[in-house]
């Protein structure tokens, strides 16, 4: 049977959500629902980067109304934050948009093992054991690196703290960070339901945070992400086989990139005057930014004594027990995963996260 995907032109979005939901042929009622957004950073909604707070919020209401047991609206961040997450997020209009179901999954990790040729495991969030369904809620961009970021690299964001910066170092092209990124959604062994938020959309160069914004009021909805990223790319005027994450999830069996194999349902019309990131740009992307990648993120998390109320926060919360008192916190700098757990709990700020001149200054001066 060929995966199905709906494109919706929204006119009404309370309407159009509900509908999206009832494509999926997905009862929720008693189940424990992570629904995933893009949250990158803290962007306000006319930039186009985050989910739509208002379908968000469409997303929870009816949620609530299918009688779903839990709802967690969640996502991970890139990068590093020294305040907290809900106020880091607030200019996304997310957090408030969630109906109180907002929740801070960035500490606390566990490991998630991969089959995948450039690592065994990676920290996630841990309400992906206590989930029973994830609802992916990618935003239709473009991406430097990946051409197009949809429904499989928005699961990427199931990474907390500053590992995900750290998994770029670990390919050297543009088609091997995909790979990564099948890896990483193979792994996940919940299933996986995407409503595409293609109420406003970005294309170009610069996307997935600086691209042209466009007003494309779309949704897409599809119980299979592989199909969705591929009619993602028939929309965006090429095809799915260019799109590395979509080709190679294809190649794996996750789903038909083929467009003969897919049901298309719905509103579909090609995007005129749509632009893309070529292929050569993103592998010229990748060879510039992985020895960035490599200078600037930190070895790992680097205490300041002069803060240090030793508490003990930082060791039990590591997720790996690369933590000890003794009486001072002490990293053992093997076993650390750079997940940075430790600094986003740390109470005082005293577990840091420092470049590599301020990380050599500390340990200087605290012998």
């Amino acid at each position: 049977m060929a995966a199905a995907v709906l494109i919706r032109k929204v006119t009404e979005l309370r309407t159009a959500v509900a509908e999206a939901l009832d494509f999926l042929e997905y009862d929720f009622a008693g189940k424990k629902v992570w629904v995933k957004p893009n949250l990158l950073g803290a962007y306000p909604p006319e930039a186009g980067v985050t989910t739509d707070p208002e379908f968000v919020h469409q997303i929870v209401r009816e949620l609530k109304k299918r009688q779903a047991a839990k709802i967690w609206v969640a996502d991970n961040p890139s990068g590093i934050r020294r305040t907290p997450l809900e106020e880091y997020l607030a200019p996304t209009g997310v957090v408030e948009a969630s109906e109180g179901c907002f929740a801070n999954i960035s500490i606390n990790p566990v490991n998630l093992k991969l089959k995948s040729r450039f690592i065994a495991e990676i920290p996630v969030s841990s309400i992906i054991n206590e989930a029973d369904v994830i609802l992916n809620l990618p935003v239709f961009k473009t991406h430097a690196l990946t051409i197009l970021t949809g429904a499989i690299k928005n699961i990427f964001g199931i990474i907390p703290g500053g590992h995900k910066s750290y998994l770029h170092t670990l390919t050297a092209d543009a088609e091997e960070f995909a790979e990564l990124l099948v890896d990483i959604y193979q792994a996940v062994a919940k299933p996986i339901l995407t409503i595409m938020d293609g109420l406003r959309g970005m294309d170009g160069l610069n996307g997935p945070s600086g691209g042209r914004v466009l007003k494309l009021g779309l949704l897409l909805a599809s119980a299979n992400p592989v199909a969705l990223d591929a009619v993602m790319a028939l929309l965006t005027g090429t095809k799915p086989a260019h799109i590395p994450t979509t080709r190679i999830a294809s190649q794996r069996g996750l789903g038909p990139a083929n467009p003969q194999e897919i049901k298309i349902i719905g509103d579909f019309a090609p995007l005129k005057g749509f632009r893309l990131p070529n292929a050569g740009f993103a592998s010229f992307i990748t060879r510039v930014s992985r020895p960035v990648y490599q200078v600037v993120i930190p070895r790992v998390p680097v205490l300041d004594k002069s803060r240090c109320i030793r508490c003990g926060e930082c060791a039990s919360n590591c997720p790996v027990q690369a933590i000890t008192l003794n009486p001072d916190p002490e990293i053992e700098r093997r076993k650390c995963i750079r997940c940075f757990c430790c600094s986003e709990i740390c109470p005082t700020r005293a577990m840091t996260v420092a470049g590599h001149l301020k990380s050599f200054w500390l340990r200087t001066i605290q012998r």
